[in-house]
Formats: structure tokens, sequence, C-alpha cells
């Protein structure tokens, strides 16, 4: 199997830039796009205050983006590409632990406690990274709260979970796992919510809760899995 990016899922609606110049002036619009999110909210995105924090003229935003809309959504879509890569070195990390495994060590108590806990470092490590960084995060969620109010933002955060998932989803087939879309379900969401935990202060980022949270959940999905690979094996 290969990682997967997840950036072929991902689609870009303003208008194009073809010279180098005019895609590092896109990209400081996005950029700044990002910035305000964090300062004021989705609401505080206009035109007029993007330029500004973009330090470009008024005629570069709406040049780009004449529509709301594909300027919110494609600074998601920027967004999401950046995150993209912690993403794919955490399955890149997994994979690599699961693949020292054959299908027979995989069955065995010791190795599939070995694999659970190196799973689980992984996993907690991503979770705190992403916890740390509190300006993306708060930028994800409110992207996130405006997805239900903004049918062309919806279809991006969908896409955007979609690739995540897929990689996760695709360890978890590495593994043998049956129902491997319901695991990455399970392991994206559980993720997801202990980055919220984190940020609003209701877990600490170094509560024995986190890993006690994360091992539970790496435990309901790997014995499953040993169990598939076990079958195929001796079956």
């Amino acid at each position: 199997m290969t990682v997967d990016t997840g950036k072929s899922e991902l689609v870009y609606h303003g208008r194009r830039a073809q010279r180098a110049d005019s895609r590092l002036r896109r990209k400081a619009i996005l950029e700044a796009t990002l910035r305000l999110i964090v300062k004021e909210g989705i609401r505080g995105i206009r035109h007029r205050a993007v330029a500004r924090e973009a330090n470009v003229p008024l005629a570069a935003t709406t040049y780009y983006f004449k529509d709301l809309n594909d300027l919110i959504s494609d600074s998601f879509t920027y967004f999401v590409e950046q995150g993209l890569e912690s993403t794919r070195q955490l399955q890149e990390e997994s994979f690599s632990a699961a693949r020292n495994l054959s299908a027979q060590e995989r069955a065995s108590h010791s190795s599939r406690k070995l694999l659970i806990q190196q799973l689980t470092r992984f996993i907690l490590t991503h979770v705190r990274t992403q916890a740390e960084d509190r300006d993306r995060r708060l930028v994800e969620l409110a992207f996130r709260n405006e997805a239900l109010r903004n049918e062309q933002l919806t279809r991006a955060v969908r896409m955007a979970n979609h690739a995540r998932e897929s990689m996760i989803k695709e360890f978890f087939q590495l593994l043998g796992l049956e129902d491997s879309e319901a695991a990455a379900q399970i392991a994206h969401g559980t993720i997801l919510n202990l980055e919220f935990e984190i940020l609003s202060g209701a877990i600490a980022i170094d509560s024995p809760l986190l890993e006690r949270t994360v091992t539970l959940m790496v435990n309901g999905l790997i014995p499953a899995a040993t169990a598939v690979a076990e079958t195929a094996a001796y079956g």
C-alpha cells in the first residue's frame, strides 16, 4: 500500500494564479484570511479586511475571489493542505509499526500489546501537537461551525474529512480489519474530540485521562483486526 496524501480530494474554487508572483499574492490572501479568522471568526471575513491584512490592493482579493464563499472555502482547503503533513506522518509511523509484524505475530499477545503501545504513543503525540497549535484549532473549529450554514464549505469539510479518514482507513485495512471504515470513523472522531477537550481546558494536555482514552480506543480496535488476520493466516 502507498501512503495517500489526500490532496487529490481537495478542490479550489477561486481564480487560479499562473505566474509565480500571482501565486504568492493569492497565497498571501489565503493566509491573511486565516489570521483574520483567529482574530474575529468567519464573520469578520470581508474583502476589504482581508486586503488590509494581506497588504494587497482591494482589487486583488476581488480578482481572485469574487465570491466571499469562494474565499472562505479556498482558505479552508489551503488550511487542510498545510495540516495534512502531520496526518501523513502519523500514518507513515503507524504503517511502519504494523508492517514490521506478520499476521502470525499480530495474533500473538506480546506483539499485539507492542503494536497497541506504539500506536497509542503515535496518536498521543499527534493529539498533543495539534492541541498545542491553538490558532490552527480555532480556525478549524470556526470552519466546521460555519459549514453548517455554508453549503460550499460543507462540501469542502466533507472532502477534508474523507482525505483524513482515508489515511486512517488504509492502516486498518493493512491490519485486515473487516470494517476499516467504521474503525476510521472511531479513531478520527476520538482524535478530534480530544483536541477540542484539551483546547477548551476540559482535559490537561498531560492528563493521564488522555492516555487512558487513547489506549482504550486502540485496544477496542486492534484485537478485532488481529482476529481477522489470525483467521486468514490459519483458516
